[in-house]
């Protein structure tokens, strides 16, 4: 792959080590947009046949956990996407909702008793090919992330926002120096 191309090895390595999770790059729209100009997506044809059959073979064999997981991390990282859009972020919402996603993940290694029955019970429902607003515990999302997070993790988000946000200001600054500042 050229050093131009944006899944070369250090994009792909700078993604891992900042979230542990490479599917996070389909949340960055600089990366995509990118991705999008690459080789071959000029015109909007994307070959996905012969070279793909290595794919699909691996996406046979994961493990019914791992699927499992990556099932539960879908469901709940939606509910998060659409409830921390509430919190008008602005500028630091990537930064925070990439905190709180590896803050689930890392409460879904070791989920208490209560959580690992409402997991299954949300994981069964989403077997059932139900409208959203028959999906009961699916409501519940929200309020179980709520309570997913520690003390420590709510401070965390704080701080990752109030980052984001002092960023953003300074980078507002940095493209108008010459604008007076009024107190």
């Amino acid at each position: 792959m050229s050093s131009s191309n944006p899944m070369d090895d250090r994009v792909l390595a700078a993604q891992w080590a900042k979230t542990g999770n490479l599917m996070d790059l389909c949340f960055d729209e600089a990366w995509l947009r990118a991705e999008a100009q690459g080789d071959g997506y000029e015109d909007g044809y994307i070959e996905a046949g012969p070279m793909m059959r290595d794919y699909v073979a691996h996406s046979q064999t994961v493990p019914p956990e791992l699927r499992q997981q990556m099932r539960l991390q879908s469901i709940l990282f939606t509910e998060l996407q659409r409830w921390m859009t509430t919190w008008e972020l602005g500028r630091s919402f990537e930064a925070t909702y990439t905190q709180a996603r590896q803050l689930i993940r890392q409460h879904l290694q070791q989920p208490t008793v209560e959580q690992k029955t409402w997991l299954e019970a949300l994981l069964a429902e989403d077997d059932q090919s139900l409208n959203p607003e028959q999906k009961p515990v699916r409501a519940q999302a929200i309020a179980m992330l709520a309570n997913l997070f520690t003390e420590a993790d709510w401070e965390a988000l704080a701080t990752k926002a109030a980052q984001g946000m002092a960023q953003g200001v300074l980078q507002v600054r940095q493209l108008h120096p010459d604008d007076p500042v009024t107190v």
